[in-house]
């Protein structure tokens, strides 16, 4: 994945993540922030809400089962 996004030298898991992190940076969308949008903590479980019912073949296809409260506790973490 850190090679698709441009990283030639990629030879480790980690990379992706570096990877990913420049390309946010490049693409100056690495300090977003879902409060700078007006979102409040206590959408977040409508989000959550809206996220299963809209992408809801993404969550099926997921070798692990992802209950809602699991995707509040990623919002919750995600938001600043």
């Amino acid at each position: 994945m850190a090679r698709a996004l441009g990283m030639k030298a990629a030879n480790k898991p980690e990379d992706f993540i570096t990877a990913l992190v420049k390309l946010q940076e490049d693409c100056g969308v690495a300090n977003l922030k879902m409060s700078d949008y007006g979102i409040t903590r206590e959408e977040l479980p409508t989000l959550a809400k809206n996220a299963q019912e809209t992408m809801g073949g993404l969550f099926t296809a997921n070798p692990c089962e992802m209950s809602h409260e699991d995707c509040v506790a990623i919002f919750a973490k995600a938001y600043r």
